[in-house]
């Protein structure tokens, strides 16, 4: 049992050492020396402790978030501008408030970090809502596509010039499932529209939805990706029981929603978003002289 040590000056010495112990830096009668002191002094088997805790969970923040280049490089410089300028060592009170001054700095990038992953993940969650709610509202609760697919030509005509391209691109990149309806749907007490396709396959309702942006937009930090596909980052949640995929493609959100399995959804995902926003882009170039939009002559 750890026994309590009064000689100050030998804790002081030894205090100086236990970075360097700690590190394996020692010759190895100081390191001995340093291991007797530690089992007869509680004190400094207790600092041991702290200093061991501190640069454990700095590892471990460090491995599981990397710092930027700009940070890693402002730290080592206020590091290298804080050195004595002589061989002299180091008092134990000034490295530990050193220690304390780099800790305290990348503690706070990682708060700052994980506050803006908090605020993102928010973010993506709520603008996903909005597809969930267009295709449990219309496709599921509304049931408002027929059992038997309209003609092409009849949904061609509820899109209007603006939309009715996306009609091919849905149906050629959504194998095995068959597009029952195409629409510009709006939501009950709200001016917001949509375009909305409906497809049958694989045993369920999947929806494609496009919505206007409005001036929003879906976070850019890599780490709240769900998947890239050709340029186009798209994001994933599980909401009120539907798997959604959503990107942004121009100016508007788009949404792939359905109750089938994640990976299967985030697929067809991959697969449609850079075909949509081509599609959507020509068109919008084609039509740019009467560029206004379409939702108060189609809705």
């Amino acid at each position: 049992m750890n026994t309590l040590s009064f000689d100050s000056k030998r804790c002081e010495r030894i205090r100086q050492q236990l970075d360097s112990y700690l590190s394996n830096e020692l010759l190895v009668e100081t390191a001995s020396e340093v291991l007797r002191h530690l089992e007869s002094c509680e004190s400094c088997s207790r600092d041991l402790e702290s200093r061991m805790w501190v640069r454990d969970a700095l590892q471990r923040a460090v491995a599981s978030r990397p710092v930027p280049d700009s940070i890693r490089t402002d730290v080592l410089r206020k590091l290298r501008d804080s050195q004595p300028r002589s061989f002299v060592c180091v008092g134990a009170r000034r490295w530990a408030l050193r220690l304390a001054a780099v800790a305290l700095v990348l503690l706070g990038l990682f708060a700052a970090e994980w506050l803006n992953l908090r605020r993102g993940e928010q973010l993506i969650a709520s603008i996903l809502k909005l597809g969930v709610s267009d295709h449990v509202i219309c496709a599921i609760q509304g049931h408002n596509y027929p059992e038997v697919a309209n003609p092409p030509d009849q949904i061609r005509e509820k899109l209007g010039a603006r939309y009715a391209p996306l009609l091919q691109v849905v149906q050629r990149q959504l194998p095995g499932f068959e597009l029952l309806e195409g629409h510009i749907c709006s939501i009950p007490g709200s001016d917001r529209k949509y375009v909305h396709f409906i497809t049958r396959g694989h045993g369920t309702i999947l929806s494609v939805i496009l919505t206007e942006r409005n001036g929003a937009a879906l976070p850019r930090d890599k780490l709240l990706l769900s998947a890239d596909s050709g340029g186009l980052g798209i994001y994933q949640d599980h909401l009120s029981g539907m798997e959604i995929a959503g990107f942004e493609s121009g100016q508007y959100f788009a949404f792939v929603v359905s109750d089938l399995n994640q990976k299967e959804l985030l697929q067809l995902a991959r697969g449609l978003a850079p075909a949509l926003s081509e599609t959507l882009h020509t068109t919008a170039r084609l039509l740019r002289p009467n560029a206004t939009t379409q939702w108060a002559k189609h809705g």
